[in-house]
């Protein structure tokens, strides 16, 4: 894999950004889209303009990007979204894992991603630029963090060494600590910077320019990759943490972090191509803490489930959930027409939410780390700012005009436990609810439970991104995810313990594999199951410690 090929800016992402959207079939002619059939200088476009795609492509804007980034796979083992078919026996949800459909987090990271951002970040050192580079840094960590979070160990250093011929792989622990460099280095250089506001506003899509929410962003992002590794290194964990919070993380006085320049909301395609549908986890855990943003994030059902020509539930007077990993039918067939999203190809993308950090600081303070507060104080203000923060994102679209003070105060008091959840089509994927714990705090239960409060409320909080979902289930085991009915992997996944990473790209093999075999060492090296080992999705990553305890 030549280094010129790895690197090279793309004509078609351009032309996406520029006409929100290419026409083609869902995972049409995938390979095709994502080749750079033409390349050209990337310094001879308009110097600001070249710093779009890599802010814009981690939330992929286009249609099947976004399909392959995350919507085939990620989405699936976050809790908050399911395939309501299975392609015929080839998708990833009953863990017979398709190595296309799990390779669109590693082309959309290289090609959309690193490879804009790390050249951008050395022109700018270049140029003195210290806050252009600081944005960039901080976006490469975002979409790194992703990456290696989703495989493990990847191609990172030798790519920044310009090396030509092949890309050795850097170990997991490598890249967390390169990404608290390049955070320190950002921060330094939002407080350095005295680039014009204007000029910067012209492709600054998360913070308009703002330097002072650049330094919270940024430490948010430290503030969570520090939690990320609290079982793998506890220590750098907590030192790093409480960096982030005395550096200043979001408030409840910022805004969230959202894309909202006109660019195509892909998730609303997924829907309409009838290629997903909301998962039973979401409906059953906010139908019965009776959550209020129910109606902000999905709708009733789309259509008419029936028997036949008798109708079980009408159109429009149920939220249903599908259960992953039940063998699913190919479309049309009637889990099509369970809940939809609320989402139009116009709602903002999100980047971060502001309440994150309140959960964050939450464990944090449960941990007996200095955060700024109380565990039960954090946590409780965590859920008032979701609530109000979704209501003023989505409130337009979903036709909700206002959540009131006693209604947050009755959830955030709230007793009642997830609902059970009951397949109306075909009963043998109904299950009994999984998790014991309502929303109000109790200070003298459990640390083990009050985790479990924190971030469940976290993962309703963090709606729709299903990386960050994903990622902290591995590590914490909450919410208690419904396992899969039907587990096709050929013993390369526990059901119980569920798909702890996805498999590395087709792309890969083909092109750097004798680098990527030596890659799959060192994920070996880092696993600690017990059971599985390897290229597979049963094999764990450096900071998911198996038989390690969250206290």
């Amino acid at each position: 894999m030549k280094i010129n090929k790895f690197l090279t800016y793309t004509v078609a992402s351009a032309l996406t950004l520029a006409t929100g959207g290419m026409i083609t079939g869902c995972t049409d002619n995938f390979e095709d889209l994502n080749t750079n059939k033409y390349e050209v200088d990337p310094n001879n476009l308009p110097f600001e303009s070249q710093f779009v795609e890599p802010i814009t492509y981690v939330y992929a804007p286009q249609q099947n990007m976004f399909q392959y980034w995350t919507n085939l796979s990620i989405d699936l083992f976050g809790g908050y979204f399911m395939t309501p078919h299975n392609f015929g026996g080839n998708g990833n949800v009953d863990y017979k894992l398709n190595r296309g459909f799990c390779g669109g987090m590693y082309e959309n990271f290289n090609l959309h991603i690193f490879n804009n951002t790390r050249r951008l970040i050395a022109t700018c050192d270049e140029k003195g630029l210290v806050d252009y580079a600081a944005i960039m840094r901080v976006v490469q960590v975002y979409a790194l963090s992703n990456m290696t979070d989703t495989y493990g160990p990847v191609a990172y250093q030798s790519v920044l060494d310009g090396n030509d011929v092949a890309f050795y792989y850097d170990s997991q622990e490598s890249i967390y600590n390169s990404m608290f460099t390049l955070l320190d280095e950002a921060i330094t250089g939002f407080k350095n910077g005295t680039s014009d506001v204007a000029n910067m506003q012209q492709f600054d899509y998360w913070c308009q320019g703002n330097r002072e929410l650049w330094i919270k962003v940024a430490n948010q992002f430290k503030l969570r990759l520090a939690m990320r590794i609290v079982k793998a290194n506890p220590t750098l964990a907590k030192q790093k943490a409480e960096e982030a919070v005395a550096g200043g993380v979001l408030t409840a006085a910022d805004k969230d972090i959202l894309i909202d320049q006109g660019l195509s909301n892909e998730l609303t395609r997924m829907f309409e191509w009838g290629d997903c549908g909301v998962n039973a986890n979401l409906v059953t855990i906010m139908e019965g803490y009776n959550d209020p943003r129910i109606a902000l994030y999905i709708t009733k059902n789309a259509n008419d489930i029936k028997d036949g020509d008798n109708v079980l539930i009408a159109k429009d007077s149920k939220y249903l959930g599908i259960r992953g990993g039940c063998n699913l039918p190919n479309k049309p067939n009637q889990w099509g027409n369970f809940s939809s999203v609320v989402c139009t190809y116009s709602t903002p993308m999100p980047v971060m939410k502001a309440a994150e950090s309140y959960f964050l600081r939450a464990e944090g303070a449960l941990r007996g780390w200095s955060m700024g507060g109380n565990a039960k104080d954090l946590y409780e203000e965590g859920i008032r700012l979701s609530i109000q923060n979704e209501l003023k994102y989505k409130g337009i679209y979903a036709g909700v005009t206002s959540i009131s003070d006693a209604e947050i105060d009755a959830y955030i008091n709230g007793t009642t436990l997830q609902e059970d959840f009951v397949d109306p089509v075909d009963p043998q994927n109904s299950i009994k609810a999984m998790n014991t714990v309502p929303v109000k705090w109790d200070e003298s239960a459990s640390n083990e439970d009050k985790l479990q409060r924190i971030i469940t409320q976290k993962w309703i909080a963090n709606f729709p991104l299903s990386t960050e979902a994903w990622a902290e289930y591995r590590r914490t085991g909450y919410p208690k995810l419904f396992p899969n009915r039907v587990n096709s992997s050929n013993g390369t996944i526990d059901t119980d313990e569920q798909i702890r990473r996805l498999i590395y790209s087709e792309v890969e093999i083909n092109t750097n594999n004798e680098e990527l075999q030596k890659g799959i060492q060192i994920l070996n090296q880092e696993n600690s199951s017990s059971k599985f080992t390897g290229d597979i999705g049963g094999t764990r990553v450096w900071w998911d410690k198996a038989n390690v305890g969250n206290f």
